[in-house]
């Protein structure tokens, strides 16, 4: 007798499957046909992410392989924290926006810059000082 509440059927290879995250952290693990874990994470060269508990994810699994997470269902919500690594960061457009939590801008957030800072060419250091002269009269 078939009933109604059983588990999905596994996937066969290849096949992708979602399921919603158990375990999110040091240890990955996800709810499908029954909870796997220990599942890799992949994700766009130079990004990282790490799936919340409860969200929905899409599993494959390659000839052999331990079945992975490939990406999260969007449903409006944002990630709490997302790393990009490169040697060499571009954002293209016509306007960048650094907004925290409380909106838009950086009202009462804090933003690190490592290394040299550089704002339309010219070194950061550079241009405090040169609006320095020209408020104090000095060029």
């Amino acid at each position: 007798m078939w009933m109604s509440g059983q588990h999905k059927r596994p996937a066969d290879e290849g096949e992708g499957q979602t399921g919603i995250v158990t375990m999110s952290g040091g240890e990955t693990a996800v709810l499908l046909d029954r909870e796997r874990r220990g599942l890799q994470v992949y994700s766009p060269a130079g990004y990282c992410w790490t799936p919340k508990v409860g969200q929905r994810v899409l599993v494959i699994q390659g000839r052999g392989e331990i079945p992975c997470v490939v990406g999260a269902r969007q449903d409006g919500g944002m990630p709490d924290k997302v790393g990009v690594a490169a040697k060499q960061l571009t954002l293209d457009g016509e306007q960048v926006n650094i907004a925290g939590r409380r909106g838009a801008g950086l009202q009462g957030e804090r933003v690190d810059l490592d290394g040299e800072v550089y704002v339309n060419g010219e070194k950061l250091e550079e241009l405090i000082a040169r609006i320095l002269m020209k408020l104090l009269g000095g060029g």
